[in-house]
């Protein structure tokens, strides 16, 4: 028997047959999980209902994300082409009886753990350091590609100001999912270490997000007005975004003194952060003020994680709610794709503004940062890096559609508005994001110095104060909260 036993443990320990046993694990979850969803809510589970719909779509997307990855392309690519194929391809159109209503909250439920992650990614020494070089490097560029896709989906997509604008937001946002890994990676073999350019991308690229983000929710109340006056439509943006600020900080700041110290305080401030993250988003939402609740999501969790000093142990567990977070997110915003109201006009002119955007973006990202101490290649690189979007699009990408379909039913025009937006979102994330990926990996060895032996700061030109410069000191604790993105 010990002979035998003894035998079970070599083999569990070989590397085939851990694949063989995780794969097994992931079976076993999942037909527990739809078992346990069948006993409690019966034919609510079984094919052709929502739940059965939304658990396949799911599984399969992650299925095949996983398979993509082992290739080297994204995962969320597959998770968004099994979504697009549940919805459209008959006999396994399953993801057509998919409730809206669900699709939406669990989406949104995705997105509030994207938020709060990058909240805690934002960090705010680093910013300080270098706080010209992140806000030309995360605001510039996007600007500039917001009135570039404004300006050219006006006339192509025969999109209303308001809604090219907002078409805008959803596209300049960077991809933290892609370039932080890709970053780390870098750092990890030894590149960039001279000025400690990866750091400096990682930081920029949640800023440029907040940035992002905080636009759209602007935006979005203009494209959705709550009252026919003007003067209200035009202060509605400044409210939200002060009430967002302010309840954030609020809540920040009582979070960051909760709980008092004991063994579960990680896991106690992780239910803290992500309970508030949710009421804040869900609850403003409710009160018609969802912009707002959007940014105090992300300020609340950048004011708490200052001063928690269990910070990787709660991106750790954040990290592990995104491995749920980004298949329902990436698979449901595939499964609103209808194929059938694409049509050459959106794909080609949508193609178009998306060209038209990250070539005036990478232009003027290497125009932010032309008065820095940094190399023509370091610079280079710095371009390359701010081409990939996958994240913040498939967050916001269907937000407008589902506006319009809570608010306007009946309003066709609005819905085509709605549907145009979400479609050249995922045309971003399929065109730029394995591409993006790519040049990062294949650019960042030829491009940045490797191991170098003293960390040379980045100044201005103009300006040599130790604000301007940036070191590897925050090398190690972004290694530490970003290594599972």
């Amino acid at each position: 028997m010990s002979d035998v036993r003894s035998r079970c443990q070599r083999w569990t320990n070989s590397p085939a047959a851990k694949t063989i046993l995780e794969v097994t694990t992931a079976v076993l979850l999942i037909v527990l999980g739809w078992t346990s969803c069948w006993s409690v809510l019966g034919e609510q589970c079984l094919p052709g209902s929502n739940i059965f719909g939304i658990l396949v779509s799911c599984v399969c997307g992650k299925l095949l994300g996983t398979l993509l990855g082992l290739l080297k392309i994204p995962p969320l690519i597959g998770m968004i082409t099994a979504g697009i194929l549940f919805r459209n391809v008959p006999k396994i159109n399953i993801a057509e009886e998919i409730d809206v209503g669900w699709s939406s909250t669990l989406r949104t439920g995705a997105f509030v753990i994207l938020l709060l992650r990058a909240g805690l990614g934002l960090k705010l020494d680093i910013l300080r350091k270098n706080k010209v070089l992140v806000a030309c490097l995360s605001v510039f560029p996007c600007v500039v590609e917001v009135i570039i896709i404004a300006a050219v989906s006006r006339p192509l997509l025969n999109l209303p100001w308001n809604w090219a604008v907002l078409l805008g937001f959803v596209i300049a946002g960077v991809s933290p999912a892609v370039v932080i890994p890709s970053m780390l990676s870098l750092i990890d073999r030894g590149y960039g270490g001279r000025a400690g350019v990866p750091t400096l991308l990682m930081a920029a690229a949640t800023a440029d997000n907040a940035f992002t983000i905080t636009g759209f929710s602007v935006v979005l109340t203009f494209v959705f007005p709550e009252s026919s006056h003007i003067a209200l439509v035009v202060l509605r943006g400044p409210i939200e975004v002060l009430l967002g600020g302010v309840c954030g900080v609020i809540l920040g700041y009582i979070l960051s003194y909760l709980p008092p110290k004991s063994p579960n305080q990680a896991s106690v401030q992780t239910l803290l952060l992500s309970l508030a993250g949710f009421g804040c988003v869900f609850g403003l939402k409710r009160a018609s003020y969802s912009g707002a609740g959007v940014l105090a999501a992300l300020v609340m969790s950048t004011v708490a994680a200052q001063t928690w000093q269990t910070k990787t142990e709660i991106s750790g567990a954040l990290q592990k709610l995104w491995l749920v977070g980004e298949t329902l997110l990436f698979t449901l915003v595939g499964a609103q794709v209808e194929l059938s109201l694409l049509n050459y006009q959106i794909v080609g002119y949508g193609l178009i503004c998306l060209a038209a955007g990250v070539l005036l973006r990478c232009s003027v990202a290497f125009l932010s940062v032309h008065c820095s101490s940094l190399q023509i290649k370091e610079k280079l690189f710095m371009c390359a890096s701010w081409t990939p979007k996958a994240t913040v699009q498939a967050a916001i990408g269907s937000i407008a559609l589902d506006r319009v379909r809570e608010t306007l039913p009946e309003d066709q025009t609005a819905e085509l508005y709605g549907v145009t937006v979400l479609c050249v979102a995922v045309l971003a994330i399929i065109v730029t994001s394995p591409p993006g990926a790519a040049l990062i990996s294949l650019l960042g060895p030829k491009l940045l110095d490797f191991k170098s032996e003293e960390v040379q700061p980045i100044r201005l030109k103009d300006n040599d104060k130790a604000d301007a410069s940036v070191g590897l000191e925050g090398v190690d604790e972004h290694n530490e909260n970003y290594q599972n993105v």
